[in-house]
């Protein structure tokens, strides 16, 4: 556990945006930066990439994520590829509600509904994966964690490789 697993890069957040993922969440690996939801999916895979981080203390990772906007990128970099997710968002107005999916790109809920990590989020964790997703969970809000603060992201299109572009997708550049 704790293993380095992905590079998250959030361009809303700065063009330096960039932590380390490691596997697991319990509270030494959250110290670490963000933590990997066990079981859930792995970069780029059908599924649910999930992913903790704190908003507040140990490095705050997940600090700033309430000024994440619909159809915003998220990239997740890996040793050998570069994946890019984009916040759901609705085409016509791109409000965070009403996406075609029907899974809303930002929401807040109880830290008990753990439905936000299943492989399509908010469906029963023994649902089949309807699409490869990206789920960013936090403490909401900031200094209390008597809620969640929850964004969803779905893959955007084939992976990256880091031999044509080893700086990265345009994505990153804003």
């Amino acid at each position: 556990m704790g293993e380095p697993i992905a590079v998250l890069h959030i361009p809303r957040l700065g063009t330096s945006y960039a932590r380390v993922v490691v596997e697991g969440t319990s509270q030494a690996e959250l110290a670490q930066g963000p933590g990997h939801y066990l079981g859930t999916a792995m970069p780029g895979e059908q599924g649910n990439l999930a992913l903790a981080g704190h908003r507040v203390g140990r490095g705050s990772p997940f600090l700033d994520l309430d000024r994440l906007r619909p159809g915003d990128p998220l990239v997740v970099e890996t040793a050998g590829e570069w994946f890019v997710y984009r916040v759901l968002a609705t085409p016509a107005d791109g409000s965070f509600t009403g996406d075609p999916s029907g899974i809303p790109g930002r929401r807040i809920v109880r830290p008990d509904d753990v439905s936000v990590i299943s492989p399509t989020p908010g469906a029963p964790a023994g649902a089949p994966a309807s699409g490869a997703y990206l789920t960013l969970t936090t403490c909401h809000p900031k200094y209390s964690a008597q809620q969640r603060l929850v964004i969803h992201a779905r893959l955007d299109g084939p992976a990256t490789s880091k031999s044509t572009a080893p700086d990265g997708p345009p994505e990153l550049r804003g």
